[in-house]
């Protein structure tokens, strides 16, 4: 059981007040087209202490740029990579609304885990805005990310190199 699922074994997603959680696709504004390849093994999440996390993974076979694709959030609360994997996604608490058609990047609208980790945000979160909660899905697993904002980039090697190597400095 990970964090999201401890005490909500109803996967219900409706929590009272009237606040329902949704997942929407979340697009981002890009110069360039990417190609991700959900349905490839090898995900990589790498997260540090300086509030950053990254998400690397293969490029789609028929993408013309063969580098990684990788998601780079900043002011990150929570940064996870869990299971369920593609077959066992309709398990998912946040699977009836809206992460069964999600393709790539999505949020969580009304997000609990967002109200749940709000006791822990840094005092200095507050004065930036509320983080907002990211949810990624992938072959082998769902990444849920809690952070202030995310940017997307490509970087050359295997997921783990480029995935590390985003923390080096701007792409």
């Amino acid at each position: 059981m990970n964090a999201l699922d401890a005490g909500h074994g109803d996967r219900s997603a409706d929590y009272g007040a009237g606040m329902v959680e949704r997942v929407i696709p979340y697009d981002l504004v890009l110069d360039t087209e990417f190609g991700w390849e959900p349905n490839a093994p090898d995900a990589v999440l790498v997260s540090d202490d300086f509030g950053r996390a990254a998400l690397a993974q293969k490029a789609h076979p028929d993408d013309p740029d063969q580098r990684c694709v990788v998601l780079r959030w900043d002011l990150v609360i929570l940064a996870q990579l869990a299971p369920p994997n593609d077959e066992g996604r309709h398990q998912h608490r946040l699977y009836d609304v809206g992460l069964r058609d999600l393709l790539w990047l999505g949020v969580v609208e009304e997000s609990r885990l967002v109200d749940q980790l709000k006791p822990s945000w840094p005092r200095a979160s507050d004065r930036r805005g509320v983080p907002i909660h990211y949810v990624v899905v992938s072959k082998e697993c769902i990444v849920e990310v809690v952070a202030m904002d995310v940017e997307a980039f490509r970087i050359d090697g295997r997921p783990r190199q480029a995935a590390a190597a985003s923390f080096e400095g701007p792409p």
